[in-house]
């Protein structure tokens, strides 16, 4: 196997030890979200999300207040709503570092792993208690996925738990890079009343700082122990595996190289594909392509299709996992990092 994906799956103590922002968002927190100016709703988010945590403070050390609070209200959930690249995801880790007492953050697809090695009821305990859940990439295009971690959510939402999440929008109501707040309120039906809707606006800071690198002559490096694998090898090997082992091997990896890359013209391998590239980025793993544009890495079919916004991610990702890897700091107006 060209990147050791003969390893086995990730026991039960591996997927509850992975419930922490992913390692190109550990470091991430408040001070490191630099807003662009020219979009207030960036500075707004970021505000708002600060006064979320200080008031959960504020009602920390009474017990007895926390459970007036529990009786009287429902716990705030709140929904990041924007395109890509604007910083969605380092604020939602951004609450979770801030955040004091219980807590878990996780993809979507992780929890949906979650509830399938230790079954719903399972993961259900195990979540019980915390204050604070953190989603990231909510899926809407699989119902009965969506439909289960809603259940989840609305179970742990009734016994005290505060939710943050962003998420994609319906293969029917794709626009411009936008996740529609109101497809995300309607699938998730009767959880919907917990959620208020922060809307971020804003270019993607990825493509902006790819383009200032490239002017520059900047390249990935690296490694020499960079994994070195055709494209087409690569995605053989991709559909003899579930995606849930993809973390044990990715975690292991300097870099990856991409070479005799061409377009990718099954939309099954495409989206195996997406989901390596999301594990590769929650790692921070330089990648390097060659053969292919990445403009051209997928059909203009798939990218106006039902899967639209897993293809924009992909590639908003991937032109940052072309740069230099390991920046922590984010400037969203220049579209630069500083470590």
């Amino acid at each position: 196997m060209l990147l050791g994906f003969e390893a086995v799956a990730p026991s039960r103590d591996d997927l509850i030890s992975s419930l922490v922002p992913p390692q190109n968002f550990a470091d991430a927190d408040f001070d490191s979200y630099h807003p662009d100016k020219r979009y207030p709703s960036q500075q707004q988010a970021k505000e708002t999300l600060i006064d979320f945590v200080r008031q959960h403070r504020m009602d920390e050390p009474s017990r007895w207040r926390r459970r007036q609070r529990s009786r009287l209200e429902r716990p705030i959930g709140w929904y990041l709503d924007g395109g890509f690249g604007v910083g969605k995801t380092h604020l939602l880790a951004a609450t979770f570092t801030a955040w004091r007492g219980p807590k878990y953050y996780v993809s979507f697809s992780g929890l949906t792993s979650l509830v399938g090695a230790l079954s719903f009821g399972g993961a259900l305990d195990l979540l019980q208690g915390a204050t604070l859940l953190a989603i990231d990439e909510f899926e809407l295009d699989d119902p009965g996925d969506t439909v289960l971690i809603s259940r989840l959510a609305g179970e742990l939402v009734e016994t005290g738990t505060n939710l943050v999440v962003t998420s994609n929008t319906l293969p029917s109501r794709l626009g411009e890079g936008r996740f529609a707040a109101e497809d995300f309120l309607r699938e998730i039906q009767g959880l919907a009343d917990a959620f208020r809707v922060i809307t971020i606006e804003g270019g993607d800071f990825r493509r902006r700082a790819f383009e200032l690198n490239h002017q520059r002559g900047e390249s990935v490096p690296l490694g020499d122990g960079a994994v070195r694998t055709p494209l087409a090898s690569l995605l053989r090997e991709l559909g003899q595996i579930h995606p849930v082992r993809y973390r044990g091997v990715v975690s292991q990896l300097v870099g990856v190289e991409i070479y005799d890359a061409s377009q990718i013209v099954s939309q099954v391998d495409a989206l195996r594909f997406c989901s390596l590239v999301d594990v590769l980025y929650d790692f921070g793993v330089p990648v390097r392509i060659r053969g292919v544009n990445l403009a051209e890495l997928f059909p203009s079919s798939f990218l106006a299709g039902g899967f639209r916004h897993k293809y924009g991610r992909c590639l908003s990702r991937l032109v940052e996992l072309e740069m230099t890897s390991g920046s922590t700091e984010w400037n969203y107006e220049s579209g630069t990092g500083a470590t």
